[in-house]
């Protein structure tokens, strides 16, 4: 059997204001990313991210740390035998 994929999407709402700290909680969980993809809104001002990660402690803190921020949204994914 293969490993587990987790895909953590982020979208984030009001970019410039949140951007900051969302980013201080992505670089504690670096380590942990295997890729990472931004995709700015067609106003620029919201945007999402998503995350590939294998440790699913580490999926699971980064979206639950993630998800009690205001204007960040966060959905995940799981792949199995990848």
């Amino acid at each position: 059997m293969g490993k587990k994929l987790r895909v953590v999407g982020i979208r984030v709402r009001e970019r410039a204001t949140q951007a900051p700290a969302l980013q201080e909680v992505i670089t504690r969980f670096g380590t942990d990313v295997t890729c990472r993809l931004g995709v700015p809104g067609p106003e620029k001002e919201d945007g999402l991210i998503l995350l590939v990660m294998e440790e699913e402690k580490a999926a699971a803190g980064i979206a639950m740390e993630l998800a009690a921020m205001e204007g960040i949204e966060v959905k995940t994914l799981e792949f199995e035998g990848v």
